[in-house]
């Protein structure tokens, strides 16, 4: 749904972001499996997507809360720079829960404390992209997974990279990617 089946014959980078997920892998062809995917770098505690309801849902938002959360977001007119700390190219986002309820705590609006989220676990993942590229080189990236869906993540990860954006719809589990797969490899008609 990226439209960037072509890089199933080259070498990139793909972020699967998610209530369950924060990955990043390295993809690259392969003669007998048709793309040979090496695990990289992800988050070693709490997942962005698990961040983003946990918070929704202590501001009083509906389960799942990321579309919600961004609506608030938008309304704030904070811009937050964050210094990101990765371990081996991995992120933790534990300290990310806390701080968004320590703001709560102290009397932070709703709407500053969606964005400063947001912008979190967006410099989160350009740090884990650029440490990625240190490694391998400026590749190109394919995000999918629930909380690429956000348009203030997107956005500005579309500002930083050469990148594309599976549909949301076909983020939520591997059927047609599975397929896909049967069909380059000769087993499906």
């Amino acid at each position: 749904s990226a439209d960037k089946l072509d890089l199933i014959d080259k070498r990139f980078l793909a972020f699967h972001i998610s209530g369950g997920t924060t990955d990043l892998v390295f993809c690259e062809p392969d003669s007998e499996s048709i793309i040979k995917i090496t695990p990289f770098s992800s988050s070693n505690d709490l997942k962005a997507g698990q961040a983003v309801d946990r918070i929704g849902v202590k501001m009083g938002l509906l389960f799942p809360a990321g579309a919600e959360l961004e609506k608030l977001a938008v309304k704030s007119e904070k811009k937050y720079k964050n210094k990101i700390k990765l371990y081996d190219g991995c992120c933790s986002l534990s300290g990310l829960e806390n701080k968004c309820l320590k703001m709560l705590e102290d009397g932070s609006s709703k709407e500053d404390t969606a964005k400063f989220l947001l912008d979190f676990i967006t410099d989160t993942i350009i740090s884990m992209t650029e440490h990625a590229m240190n490694i391998y080189g400026d590749l190109p990236i394919v995000f999918a997974g629930g909380v690429m869906s956000n348009k203030i993540i997107r956005k500005q990860l579309e500002n930083e990279f050469d990148c594309y954006f599976a549909e949301p719809a076909f983020s939520c589990d591997n059927a047609a990617g599975t397929a896909v797969f049967a069909a380059l490899k000769g087993n499906c008609k």
